[in-house]
């Protein structure tokens, strides 16, 4: 069973399960707060980043990476900083 407030259906030409985005951005919002909290800037960033590296599902990392590099207007800036961190390198090009 989905759940309905982590997943949603979307349609593009055909049918495909993607995930909320409006829920993960609120999930990673929280995990940056925690960590914004307890490091520097830049310790921050990458504790953020290993933890979605580490915890999230690679499809929750895709889709909050798509929604950041899309502007992520949900996300805060030093988690939205963090996501971007998380793009493979031949990405980054």
């Amino acid at each position: 069973m989905i759940h309905p407030k982590t997943c949603a259906v979307t349609r593009g030409g055909n049918e495909e399960l993607g995930m909320d985005r409006h829920h993960l951005a609120s999930m990673a919002n929280e995990i940056g707060e925690f960590f914004e909290s307890a490091a520097s800037h830049d310790e921050a960033v990458a504790a953020i980043a290993q933890h979605l590296k580490s915890f999230w599902e690679p499809r929750m990392r895709r889709e909050i990476i798509a929604y950041a590099a899309a502007g992520g207007g949900e996300l805060t800036p030093i988690v939205r900083e963090a996501v971007l961190t998380l793009k493979a390198p031949a990405e980054n090009r």
